[in-house]
C-alpha cells in the first residue's frame, strides 16, 4: 500500500499497516505546522498525537472526493486553536532554516533577512500568520486554506494580500 487512497481504504478496513502508513506520511508535516504555531515541542507532540487519534476515530466520516490533507490539517488547526484558547498563548512562528552555502556573507545576509521577516510575521494577527504559513510553508491553495479555517476564499485572498503588504512594510522599516 503506497498511495494515499489505498492507505485510507486500508485504514477504513481496520488494517494496522494502513494506519501506520498514513501516520508516517503526514506526521512530520502536521507536527511542523503545529510546532510553528505553539513553539513548544511537547505541546506540538501532544496536539499532533491528538490530531491522528481524532483523524482515525472520524475516518469513516471522511469524504474521499475531498483532499485528505486538507481534512487532516483542519483537524490539526482546530485542536491547535482549542489548545491556544486553553493556554491563552500568543501564536509564534518557528525560525526558518537557512539553506547551506559556502558564502558566509550571503548566509549572514539571508539570516538577517529571515530574522526581519520572522519579526514582522510575529507582528501580524494570529489568523494572518496562520494563513501565511498555510500558503507558503504548506503550499495550500486559497480554497484549501478556506476549508481548513472555515473562512471564505475571498477573505483568505484579502487577508493574505494585506499580510504581504504589512510584511513588506515591516521588513523595509527594519532594513
Amino acid at each position: 500500500m503506497e498511495n494515499e487512497a489505498d492507505l485510507i481504504s486500508g485504514a477504513l478496513a481496520g488494517e494496522e499497516e494502513a494506519y501506520r502508513g498514513l501516520l508516517n506520511l503526514y506526521k512530520g508535516r502536521v507536527f511542523s505546522f503545529v510546532y510553528r504555531i505553539v513553539r513548544n515541542y511537547d505541546d506540538a507532540e501532544d496536539i499532533t498525537f491528538g490530531t491522528f487519534v481524532r483523524c482515525f476515530k472520524a475516518l469513516s466520516s471522511f469524504d474521499p472526493t475531498k483532499s485528505f490533507s486538507t481534512w487532516l490539517f483542519s483537524i490539526a488547526h482546530n485542536l491547535t486553536v482549542d489548545f491556544l484558547r486553553k493556554k491563552k498563548q500568543e501564536y509564534e512562528l518557528l525560525d526558518e532554516r537557512l539553506p547551506g552555502g559556502d558564502d558566509l556573507v550571503q548566509e549572514y545576509e539571508k539570516n538577517e533577512q529571515l530574522g526581519r521577516i520572522e519579526g514582522a510575521l510575529l507582528k501580524l494577527a494570529p489568523i494572518d500568520r496562520e494563513i501565511v504559513i498555510f500558503f507558503y510553508r504548506e503550499e495550500k491553495s486559497y480554497k484549501e486554506i478556506g476549508e481548513i479555517l472555515n473562512i471564505p476564499v475571498t477573505t483568505i485572498k484579502t487577508r493574505l494580500h494585506r499580510a504581504r503588504k504589512k510584511l513588506r512594510d515591516l521588513v523595509r522599516e527594519k532594513g
